[in-house]
Parts: structure tokens; C-alpha cells; sequence
């Protein structure tokens, strides 16, 4: 008890310290958490990106018509058979076979000139017009060389580095994000270990004299981690309650910057947990630095 009490002797003394202090390593832990859900929440992000393509596959010409939808099986099969093998579902790959009447249906509203030039040239026409397949959804990386070994199928196009650019910015932003959780833990036990030493100067008395009653190392370090530990733990309960209240309102906020992002997971709140546990963690860890370098 004469332990407990002499711990919290700082928040009887310097009241305002250990609130201020308790609300920056809140506030510190707060964005702490942040960025460590944007860091993971990128991952699949990144994922999606890289795996999301379109495959337009050009039907030979010499295919007779109306065969369209055996090389469309075909396609399906082998891209299927591929993505189960990279562990990829393949109900998320669309396929649709594009034949030239369709084509042209699909141009008549945007350019209705060339429609017409198209239609005038008759049954021609299906010489002059492409007949495609087209693969869309999340797709392995050797979709495109299935695609091209299917035969009846001239020849294949991907859009799988379309968004390369912005899988770069991402992969950098998460390397970013990684620099400032270990720039803010560093902040944050640099912080407590000088409030600890600190508190050390309130605790020197009483220290001096359990020293002499015969205390062991273990009690003398007991009053500045139990004080260190109030002010990590309060600052992980506003970290904590923070999070619960604002963390979704926040997603929110980021989601509604770029559909990209809507594939990031939601906050979890068992983070809030993690918080509190963090600040007691660093709350104590300071305290017995802080306690050993004052005896130093």
C-alpha cells in the first residue's frame, strides 16, 4: 500500500504534468494506430490492384462463326484452373464474347457515323470487324499466356500495369507509414523516460530510506514503473476511447477520397485494446529505464 501510494505521488504533486502527459501519449498512440490500419489495410489494397486486369482476346478470323462460345469455354476453364492454383477465386473472373454486330452496336451511340460506314459494307462487314472475348476481374499473372494458347484465338492484349503508378504511391505510402510508427514509439518512450526521471526527484526521499530499512532492487523500482504506468495507461485509455468513437467516422473520411480505398478493412475495435495495452506497455518499460539511468 505505502508503495501505491508513494507511485502516485507525482499526479498529488504535478497534477498538471502527468495530464498533459497522459493526453500527448494518448494523442501520439491515437495516430499511432492510424497509421499502423492504413499500413495494413493498404496490403489488399495493393493486392487487388496488381491482380485486377482486362484480357481482350482477338478470335481468329478463320473460325467459323458461332464458335465463339467453345473458345470462350475454353478461356474459362484454363483461367479458372490457373487462379485456383494461386489460390485466387475464379467466381470473380467475368468473361464475355463480343462478336462484330455486338461490336458495332456498342459504337452506334458514341459514334454513329462509323456505324454506318461499318453496316454499309454488308456481310463484309464481319471481315472487317473484330470478334473478341473479353476477361475482366481479379486474374493471375499468367492469365494472359493461357489466354494466348487457346487455340482460335489470334492474339491478346492485358491492362495489368494500368495501375502500376498508383501501386508504387501506395507501396511507398506504407513504407512511410512504417517510418513514423517507429519515429512516434521512439517519441514516446523518450518522452515518458524523461518524465520518469522526473518523478525519480519526488521519489528520492522516500528511495534513500527504504534503501536503509534493507528494500531490495526490485521494490526500489517498483514506485517509478507504477508511476510510469499510470501515465501510459491513461494515455492508452484516451487512445483507446478515441478510437472506438472516431475510427469509423475517420475510415469514412478516407474511403470517400478514392473508390480504391473502399477495399481497405473496416477499423477493428479490438485496435482500441491493443492501444491501451501499448501505453501501458511503454508506460512501464520508460519507468524502469527511467528508474535505472537515475540511479546512474
Amino acid at each position: 500500500m505505502y508503495l501505491l501510494k508513494l507511485a502516485l505521488r507525482p499526479w498529488r504533486i504535478a497534477l498538471l504534468s502527468q495530464i498533459f502527459a497522459g493526453v500527448a501519449v494518448g494523442l501520439l498512440l491515437c495516430i499511432a494506430g492510424l497509421l499502423f490500419w492504413m499500413e495494413r489495410g493498404l496490403k489488399p489494397v495493393i493486392a487487388r490492384l496488381e491482380s485486377e486486369q482486362v484480357i481482350t482476346a482477338y478470335i481468329s478470323p478463320e473460325l467459323p462463326e458461332g464458335d465463339e462460345i467453345k473458345v470462350s469455354d475454353v478461356i474459362k476453364t484454363a483461367v479458372g484452373a490457373r487462379a485456383l492454383e494461386v489460390g485466387m477465386d475464379p467466381a470473380r473472373i467475368d468473361i464475355k464474347s463480343v462478336s462484330a454486330p455486338e461490336f458495332v452496336e456498342q459504337l452506334r451511340a458514341h459514334y454513329p457515323d462509323l456505324t454506318k460506314e461499318l453496316e454499309s459494307f454488308g456481310s463484309e462487314m464481319n471481315q472487317i470487324v473484330p470478334r473478341y472475348i473479353s476477361i475482366s476481374g481479379s486474374l493471375p499473372a499468367q492469365a494472359l499466356e493461357d489466354v494466348k494458347a487457346v487455340s482460335g484465338v489470334e492474339a491478346a492484349e492485358s491492362s495489368k500495369d494500368r495501375h502500376e503508378h498508383i501501386v508504387g504511391a501506395f507501396r511507398a505510402l506504407r513504407w512511410v507509414a512504417r517510418l513514423l510508427i517507429a519515429g512516434l514509439a521512439v517519441a514516446l518512450l523518450t518522452g515518458l523516460i524523461h518524465l520518469s526521471k522526473m518523478n525519480a526527484y519526488l521519489h528520492q526521499d522516500a528511495l534513500s530510506l527504504m534503501r536503509l530499512w534493507g528494500a531490495d532492487g526490485f521494490k526500489l523500482r517498483l514506485p517509478g514503473a507504477i508511476s510510469a504506468l499510470t501515465v501510459g495507461v491513461a494515455g492508452g485509455l484516451i487512445a483507446a476511447l478515441a478510437w472506438a468513437g472516431g475510427s469509423a467516422w475517420l475510415a469514412h473520411q478516407m474511403f470517400a477520397l478514392s473508390p480504391m480505398l473502399q477495399g481497405m478493412p473496416d477499423p477493428s475495435v479490438a485496435t482500441a485494446a491493443v492501444l491501451l495495452l501499448t501505453g501501458a506497455f511503454i508506460g512501464t518499460a520508460s519507468g524502469l529505464i527511467g528508474h535505472n539511468e537515475g540511479r546512474g
